[in-house]
Formats: structure tokens, C-alpha cells, sequence
């Protein structure tokens, strides 16, 4: 009896809590349902709050509140004016609000919703695309040192920086534009426009008014130079005379044009080739594959290049190769692949894209199929390694600062968001070191020994070394001190270019000679360094 008892006592509780619970839930239902009711009735306001000493939660106090959603918010050097867009329905305005007088908007601009509200988005892009940019407030840096609205000298202008939308046909990229504006009556009037015939950008403002500015100016012929120009007398002077560092790879031949592998997919390529060139000429690849989940994808990402820019070449511009008699070939190399698995096609992307590209080329006659280089620099480097151990093309190739081997990079690389746990034959498979005893042609790696970057840490060209040496496989490794994930030193990029010039003589201008000196030579035992 005692123990039924027990048992009744326990189902009473039970029943007590399974009401305290039910009332619970009742009470919890009723405080959603009032603050769903009373978020409706008492939205909050978009705000600009000013936290003041002590800083404390008693310290904070609205400056200006709106019912639109405030964009952007800028100031004027004493903070006392806000410089204010919002939006509302598809379109916004900017104006000015003085503290002292919040509830007045002095007018700057408006840009009103699309009468189609299904209709696209304009593209934009400013100077690489037709659609031209957004016209935004034009900033200079504050007496504190923060970014503030740039103004007229009497306070009554501010001044918005763009570029103007082509017209139907019309050739070119769209020019750069200044605009002054009256705060308050929103009145505009065009300060500069760039020139058509050339490729010009601000660089500086030289007076308050902006009856003084330095542009850059450059044309496909004419070398990048700055210049003076006096907005109010439409005048300018020449500020710098600089000269072109290499006028041969300036005259030498240019190239764009789209390609089709054979899957379908159309791609595009720039080939740079050499002045008074003959035909067949040796070839080196430099590349950087990028992620696409479609053709659509990849043909919006497409910048149309600017006709008015120099040709100019940097501290690393693989074109200089062409003053060596190379051809210099740029594809885009698309890895196309299914949302959130953009790599399952890799290595099938990488040598449909490469072959394309080969047979295109020596079908025109400008390359010999048979003396050819792959290159590239970081994620660059990496594809560089795969397209040795998955094709028979490149005699030779070079790869700079880059990860062979993705099980150290376990969690997660470049476009790549599964980790290897859950795409394990996809990392497996984009691994060159794995698959390093089918390696074809000669292979030059440099790494910066202070490589910070975390997917391509220094550990990843010694390991690959040690593989290709073991193997017997021809390759060499050059490791640079204090330089991190890109060569800055003056010393170090002369060092570069002098070796990466070497090897693709011997390996690729004359391979034959390549394979003697590889079979004469000892496989070292060790890696080199002039290291720390």
C-alpha cells in the first residue's frame, strides 16, 4: 500500500508540473505575441547616437533619428553637420543635416527607384565596364585625422567623384567626372571631365574649390604621367616626364581572343608576343584558375580591357619574357563547378582549359607545342604543380610561393568551403605531391621564408622538393630570407629573374641540353639555403 501510494504522490507531481508548464508556455506565448504587436506599432528608428564621457549607458544621446534606413553617414570637419543618404523603396537622396537644426534636410542629390521594379540591375564596374560608377561624396582627411566631407571654401559646396555612363556604340570606358554641388538646392555643375582619347584619373586636389587638381594621364601609346590641371581656365601642364622602362615589350604584339575547350565552355586569353617575331615560337603559360558555378557566371566577371592604358610592366610582368623571344600566354583557365562543390571538375578544368588554348595557338602558328612553360605565383603555383602531374604539355615550369599538398590545409582552401572529411577525394585528388612520381618536365619553385600566408606556409616547397628529388625528377628550390607571400626585394627580384631566365633556357628553349645536364647531375641530399 505504502509503495501505491508513493506512486500516486509521484503522478500528482508529475501532473503539477506538466500544468506549471502548460501555464508556462501560455504566459510566453502572450509576452511574443505583445512584443510582435508592439514591434509593429513602435518600429525603431534608424539613429546617429554620440557616446560621451564617462561612457556610460547614461552617456548616449541621439543626434538624428530617421524613419528611413540611414546608408552612409559622413561629417563635416567640427561635427557639426551630417552628410546623410537613405533609402526607401528602391531609392535614396543625400543631404546635409546641421545639428542645431535637425529637423531640416538640405537637399544634395536623389536618385529615384526604377519604374520596373522586376527590371536588372545596371552593371556597373566604373572604368572596366560600360555602366559606369555611382556618383559618391568626395572625402578629405579631417584635422584629427578621420575622413570628412570635402567642401567649397565658403561651406556651400560639397563635391561628388564618378564616371559617366557610355552612350549606345560608343567605343571606350567610361570617363572619369567631378561634380560640385550646392547644399540645399541640390544645383550641379560638371567641375572635370576625363579626356575621351586617353585614360585619365584624379590623383590629388590642390585647392579647396578644385580650380586646381593632379591627373594621371596614359594612352595605349603614351606613358603614365601626371599633370596639372586648372579646372576654371581649362588648362593643363605637365607635372612628371617619365620614360617607358621597356619599349620593346611596349611594341610587342597583343592578342584577345575567346577559346572553347571541349566541354563547351568559352573562355578568354591575352597573348603578348614578341616584336619581329617569326612563327613557333617558345611559349611560357602564366596563369591563376578562379572558381565559376556557370558560362553566365564567368561571362559577368569578364572586364572588357581599357583601349587608352598603357601597356606598362611591373617588377614581375611576365611579358619581359618577350625581350628573351618567348611568347607570353595569359588563360583565364575556368574551374567550373556545381554550387558549393567548385572544385569536383579541377583537374579536368585545368587541362581541357590548357589544351584549348595549345591547340588554338599552334593551329594560328605562333607557338611550338613542343617548347613550352606553365607558371604562376601562389594559388598560381599550385595549379602550376597539378597541370605538370595530370598533362604532358610543359617542358618546364615555375611556381612561386605556393601549397602542393592539400591534407595541410584540411578545413578549408581558396573558393573550396567543404572540408576534407567531407570531399576527401577532391583534396586527395588536388594534391600534386601525391601524385608526384607521374610528374612530367622540370620544375623551379621559390617560396619567402616568411611566408604568412596560412594556406601556403614555407613547409610546402621543401616537402615538394624532397619528393621530386627522391624521385629523380629534375627541380630546384630557391628559398628567400625576410620575404613573406611575394618577392619585395630589389636583390631577391633580380635573383628571380636571372634564374627563372636560365631555366626555361635550358628546359624549354633547348631541352635536349636540359636532359643531359639532369642525367649527368647527382640528386642532392639536402636543401640549400642562404637562409637566416
Amino acid at each position: 500500500p505504502k509503495k501505491e501510494e508513493k506512486k500516486d504522490d509521484a503522478k500528482k507531481d508529475d501532473a503539477k508540473k506538466d500544468d506549471a508548464k502548460k501555464d508556462d508556455a501560455k504566459k510566453d506565448d502572450v509576452k511574443k505575441d505583445d512584443v510582435k504587436k508592439d514591434d509593429v506599432k513602435k518600429t525603431r528608428k534608424d539613429r546617429v547616437m554620440q557616446w560621451l564621457p564617462p561612457f556610460d549607458e547614461k552617456s548616449v544621446q541621439v543626434v538624428w533619428a530617421s524613419d528611413d534606413s540611414i546608408s552612409s553617414v559622413r561629417y563635416s570637419a567640427d561635427c557639426k553637420t551630417l552628410y546623410v543618404t537613405t533609402t526607401k523603396d528602391g531609392g535614396s537622396q543625400t543631404f546635409a543635416v546641421k545639428i542645431e537644426e535637425p529637423g531640416k534636410k538640405l537637399k544634395i542629390s536623389e536618385r529615384k527607384a526604377s519604374k520596373d521594379a522586376k527590371a536588372p540591375t545596371p552593371r556597373r564596374g566604373g572604368r572596366g565596364n560600360r555602366g559606369g560608377s555611382s556618383r559618391g561624396l568626395m572625402t578629405t582627411r579631417g584635422p584629427n585625422g578621420g575622413s570628412i566631407v570635402r567642401t567649397s571654401s565658403d561651406g556651400k559646396h560639397v563635391y561628388t567623384s564618378g564616371s559617366e555612363k557610355l552612350k549606345e556604340g560608343e567605343a571606350g570606358t567610361p570617363r572619369p567626372t567631378i561634380d560640385r554641388i550646392e547644399v540645399g538646392t541640390g544645383k550641379k555643375e560638371r567641375v572635370w571631365t576625363g579626356a575621351k582619347d586617353a585614360n585619365e584619373a584624379l590623383q590629388a586636389v590642390l585647392d579647396a574649390d578644385l580650380g586646381s587638381i593632379a591627373i594621371s594621364r596614359q594612352s595605349a601609346t603614351e606613358v603614365p604621367n601626371s599633370w596639372i590641371r586648372d579646372t576654371t581656365a581649362n588648362t593643363q601642364r605637365q607635372a612628371t616626364h617619365n620614360a617607358d622602362p621597356a619599349p620593346s615589350v611596349t611594341a610587342a604584339e597583343r592578342l584577345r581572343f575567346q577559346v572553347t575547350r571541349v566541354d563547351g565552355f568559352k573562355f578568354w586569353v591575352n597573348v603578348t608576343i614578341p616584336r619581329d617575331h617569326g612563327e613557333k615560337l617558345p611559349a611560357l603559360f602564366w596563369f591563376y584558375p578562379r572558381e565559376f558555378t556557370s558560362q553566365k557566371k564567368y561571362d559577368d566577371r569578364v572586364r572588357k580591357p581599357d583601349p587608352h592604358r598603357f601597356p606598362s610592366v611591373r617588377t614581375r610582368s611576365m611579358q619581359m619574357f618577350t625581350m628573351l623571344g618567348y611568347v607570353v600566354v595569359e588563360p583565364d583557365c575556368p574551374i567550373v563547378g556545381a554550387e558549393g562543390r567548385p572544385n569536383d571538375n579541377y583537374v579536368a578544368d585545368i587541362r581541357n582549359s590548357l589544351w584549348a588554348v595549345i591547340d588554338d595557338l599552334d593551329k594560328k602558328g605562333i607557338i611550338d607545342r613542343d617548347r613550352l612553360a606553365l607558371g604562376g605565383h601562389s594559388y598560381g603555383a599550385f595549379s602550376t604543380a597539378n597541370a605538370m602531374v595530370h598533362t604532358p604539355f610543359f617542358k618546364a615550369g615555375i611556381a612561386g610561393d605556393g601549397n602542393y599538398n592539400r591534407t595541410l590545409t584540411p578545413m578549408s582552401f581558396q573558393s573550396e568551403r567543404r572540408n576534407i572529411w567531407d570531399a576527401r577525394e577532391t583534396y586527395l585528388a588536388m594534391s600534386p605531391l601525391l601524385w608526384a612520381n607521374q610528374f612530367n618536365g622540370a620544375l623551379l619553385m621559390y617560396h619567402g621564408m616568411d611566408d604568412a600566408n596560412s594556406g601556403t606556409f614555407p613547409i610546402h616547397a621543401p616537402r615538394m622538393f624532397q619528393v621530386l628529388n627522391g624521385l629523380g625528377k629534375p627541380a630546384a628550390l630557391y628559398r628567400y630570407p625576410y620575404e613573406g607571400h611575394g618577392p619585395k626585394a630589389k636583390e631577391t627580384i633580380l635573383d628571380l629573374w636571372a634564374r627563372w631566365a636560365e631555366w626555361l633556357d635550358i628546359w624549354v628553349k633547348n631541352p635536349e641540353r636540359g636532359k643531359n645536364l639532369h642525367k649527368a647531375a647527382k640528386p642532392r641530399q639536402a636543401i640549400e639555403t642562404n637562409g637566416k
